[in-house]
């Protein structure tokens, strides 16, 4: 879908902007209640005594994947599951392992720097001891989850004690959610893969120019607000990863798409408001350098038609509180 900038700008102008929310939300309302609706109809019949499900929810940077899993886990809570989100981040081994091992193979001289190194490979991943776990948790084991501690990147003993229960959920979110060495042989009930996205396009128009804002571009403004505000980093830093992030989704969560049971298109008409309004009150105090860095990925011009707003209040169950501060 593309969302035209004057009949976005009408609703601002209007007074009406919260019409527009109303029915930005209603469309991915409407989405989760068809996604539940087949879950439900999934479910089993209770051939065996105990049983566990599982959703694997993945999607690019700044989609919204945890705050879709916690969402479902919310729901779904409500319907008798024992519901549990596992963050693929967690079973990261530690930073410096990644990099022996790719040292070690050839594929990154010695002495790189550290963003030289792939991070989002799935062989940075402890796929052996998550599938130990979840070989443990299917036959009825508790286990403990880890944590990866971002901060100092290691991966440090979990607190999450998951107790397995005659109707388990297992909600697992992550970049490589959908790769199959992460589930064969195991046992589930039922899975869902769930690829989650904003798909819609912005369509703008400034000094007689026509102008685009695709939805990786909508990502990186989520994802520089989310991490200005919560996490304390500039949009430099923001920056300096986006290259590796959008390398590590073409290269290893695209060829899996093909494999998705239901897509969520994650786009709202209003947030080009709201985005539009705080990245340009972060760039206002970014460098110079920093601004034309910017303009390599989203071009200034194509957000300079948009009516900015803030302040505004969405539903305490929408996805784009992930990223609305």
């Amino acid at each position: 879908m593309f969302y035209d900038y004057k009949n976005t700008n009408k609703y601002t102008k209007d007074g009406r902007f919260e019409e527009l929310i109303r029915f930005s939300e209603q469309r991915i309302d409407m989405q989760f209640e068809t996604l539940l609706k087949l879950i439900r109809a999934k479910d089993s019949d209770g051939r065996r005594e105990n049983l566990t499900d599982i959703l694997m929810v993945t999607g690019p940077s700044a989609s919204g994947k945890t705050t879709t899993s916690n969402m479902l886990a919310k729901y779904l809570s409500e319907d008798g599951y024992n519901c549990t989100v596992i963050s693929l981040d967690d079973y990261y081994y530690d930073v410096e392992v990644t990099q022996r091992k790719q040292i070690e193979k050839g594929l990154v001289p010695a002495g790189s720097d550290f963003n030289d190194f792939d991070y989002e490979t799935i062989d940075a991943i402890d796929v052996e001891f998550f599938r130990q776990q979840m070989q443990e948790y299917t036959s009825g084991k508790s286990i403990v989850l880890p944590k990866f501690d971002f901060s100092i990147g290691k991966r440090v003993k979990g607190t999450r004690v998951v107790e397995s229960t005659s109707k388990d959920m297992i909600i697992l979110e992550g970049i490589h959610s959908f790769n199959p060495v992460l589930t064969e042989n195991l046992e589930f009930d039922t899975s869902i893969k769930i690829y989650i996205s904003p798909f819609d396009t912005y369509v703008s128009e400034y000094n007689g120019k026509k102008y685009t804002v695709e939805p990786h571009q909508i990502r990186f403004m989520r994802r520089a607000i989310r991490d200005t505000v919560h996490r304390g980093a500039p949009i430099g830093l923001t920056m300096d990863m986006w290259d590796g992030v959008r390398r590590g989704e073409k290269n290893y969560m695209e060829p899996l798409i093909q494999y998705a049971d239901v897509f969520i298109n994650t786009s709202y008409e209003y947030e080009i408001a709201y985005l539009k309004k705080k990245i340009f009150e972060i760039l206002d105090k970014s460098s110079a350098e920093d601004k034309k860095r910017f303009a390599k990925i989203i071009q200034p011009e194509s957000l300079y038609s948009f009516e900015g707003a803030d302040g505004f209040e969405i539903p305490e169950n929408s996805l784009f509180n992930e990223f609305y501060m």
